[in-house]
């Protein structure tokens, strides 16, 4: 059974009074920095210089016809990146009715703002002042650059290994954490700005964050050179390890996100993060927003120490098909973590457990493009295919993303013709998509995909994993 999802308005506004009645969620969220301690733990913030630094035609800022990504890099950020406009959305209407809904938890404490509120600045923009309109600008990726910015240009300079902050953004892990602080979650920014999307704010109208590092960096305009693109046998990661290592990063900090909440739960301190538990953002949005009646799919078995009946899951999205890229050990510990939550999840969970599964990744990450090398695409995509259950849309999402990658190392190894699967995984992209449909008289982007058809998903991901594999060897001796 399936019915039409509600347009985005709808759904935030019966949300919020849902979250309003409870009293669930955060309480105030003002421009109240954290308490001077939380800040002294934090290493000494390194110098910001603003993108303005970058804006030499002989550096990043040349024209980008005839020129390489990176010497066109500020350009393409400036003109064609939303990045760019982060800060100035804060000043639009939605921004303020978000600010407006939040505000009214508590009438006697006004909220500032959005482009002033701590909520929303600490991922909005890189610096603060007047250097707060540039948005999210090159230092929140590449690093704060006062250390390195006469450095990275001399001859020779590494970025892999420097000592002087410049982030190395060609290894996925770092890189998909390094988007995470904000399209997942992450510690705050050394004035105390919050980087944390809590049900509150959704509820009163913010994009709920579901992060894949593939997915993103193929909706940027690109101001870099494809690394991941390489044949096997290179230096440089595949696409499988882009992949793979993206979403290690992604859930190191979603479950580095829960612990920080859970021990501001236990303690009280809510200057540094939401500080009330549960906080719904970290279980699956779907499991409650959804048609009353939604029938699995065949051959998917229940995943053993999962939630009880009527429990929520925790995001499955950063789960999804973690035992097939992770080593056993690695993979147990993750499992341990998240079965403790979903187990008690009215409680606030043990910071040590998620931490500990955090160190496991961490720990596992530098061995995967040796693990991966040795998955042929038959058995990968197979594995992939199995573990999902198409009924849930981001178990499927995860698994597109997941199948993608595979191609891609299939196509630039010469072992996959490129036209023997891209119809096939376009029509999985289009069952999985969200419409965007006009509603009263202005667009609407839905929340849900309408009329999902999880048994339709799961053929479509059967008959993608196939593909991805390839014709068949020929016979010894067969022309």
């Amino acid at each position: 059974m399936t019915s039409r999802p509600l347009p985005r308005s709808a759904a935030f506004a019966i949300a919020a009074v849902v979250a309003i009645t409870l009293g669930v969620g955060c309480g105030r969220r003002t421009v109240s920095p954290p308490a001077p301690a939380a800040v002294e733990s934090r290493p000494a913030p390194r110098s910001l210089v603003g993108a303005g630094s970058c804006t030499s035609s002989g550096c990043h800022a040349a024209p980008v016809a005839g020129h390489a990504p990176w010497q066109s890099a500020y350009t393409v950020w400036a003109t064609r990146d939303p990045h760019a406009r982060a800060h100035a959305v804060l000043r639009e209407p939605l921004a303020e009715r978000i600010v407006a809904a939040v505000a009214v938890r508590d009438p006697s404490r006004p909220q500032p703002p959005a482009h002033e509120n701590m909520a929303c600045v600490g991922c909005h923009a890189t610096a603060r002042g007047p250097t707060a309109g540039e948005g999210v600008s090159c230092e929140s990726c590449h690093g704060a650059a006062g250390a390195w910015l006469a450095a990275h240009t001399a001859k020779g300079w590494q970025t892999r290994g420097n000592t002087l902050g410049m982030v190395d953004l060609a290894d996925p892990f770092t890189c998909a954490s390094m988007c995470a602080d904000c399209h997942v979650g992450g510690t705050p920014t050394a004035d105390g700005a919050i980087r944390e999307v809590t049900h509150d704010l959704v509820a009163a109208g913010h994009p709920r964050l579901a992060f894949e590092l593939r997915s993103y960096k193929r909706g940027e305009p690109p101001h870099w050179r494809d690394r991941f693109a390489s044949p096997e046998g290179s230096d440089s990661p595949g696409p499988v390890d882009e992949w793979a290592l993206g979403r290690l990063g992604a859930l190191s900090n979603y479950l580095g996100q829960l612990a920080s909440q859970s021990r501001a739960a236990r303690s009280g301190n809510r200057g540094i993060t939401c500080g009330a538990w549960p906080e719904f953002t970290a279980f699956d949005c779907h499991g409650c927003h959804r048609p009353a009646a939604v029938v699995s799919a065949p051959n998917v078995a229940v995943r053993r120490g999962g939630p009880p009946p009527g429990g929520p899951r925790l995001e499955p999205m950063q789960f999804a098909h973690i035992d097939v890229i992770l080593p056993g050990e690695a993979a147990e510990s993750v499992a341990k973590a998240r079965g403790s939550v979903e187990r008690s999840w009215t409680r606030p969970p043990d910071p040590a457990s998620l931490e500990a599964a955090v160190r496991a990744i961490e720990q596992a990450a530098p061995q995967m493009r040796q693990r991966l090398a040795a998955m042929t695409a038959g058995n990968l995509a197979g594995r992939i295919a199995a573990d999902t259950n198409a009924a849930n849309w981001a178990e499927a999402a995860a698994a597109l993303a997941a199948l993608e990658a595979i191609a891609d190392r299939e196509i630039a190894a010469g072992r996959l013709d490129a036209a023997d699967v891209r119809g096939s995984l376009a029509s999985l992209r289009g069952l999985l998509e969200f419409p965007v449909e006009p509603v009263d008289g202005r667009t609407e982007r839905f929340s849900s995909p309408r009329g999902y058809d999880a048994t339709a998903v799961g053929e479509h991901l059967r008959r993608v994993a196939e593909a991805v594999t390839g014709p068949p060897p020929a016979a010894p001796g067969a022309r």
